[in-house]
């Protein structure tokens, strides 16, 4: 990751308490934000699953039907 020369030159000069600290706060905004993109994802493909499902014939009434056939 690039960052500005202003960024770097203040970086250097943070103590080694505070570049944990803020090591540890970046680790925890990746770690939010990747699980974000991980659930935005798969809400992306459930929503496509649903989509071929309905254009393929399949709707909730057929699929309850079809559920309770397996009990």
């Amino acid at each position: 990751m690039k960052v500005t020369d202003e960024t770097a030159k203040a970086w250097r000069n943070v103590s080694p308490g505070l570049r944990n600290l803020i090591g540890k706060n970046i680790e925890q905004l990746l770690s939010y934000s990747l699980s974000k993109i991980k659930e935005a994802n798969f809400e992306m493909l459930l929503n496509d699953a649903r989509k071929e499902a309905a254009e393929n014939g399949l709707t909730e009434e057929i699929l309850n039907q079809l559920l309770n056939e397996e009990n």
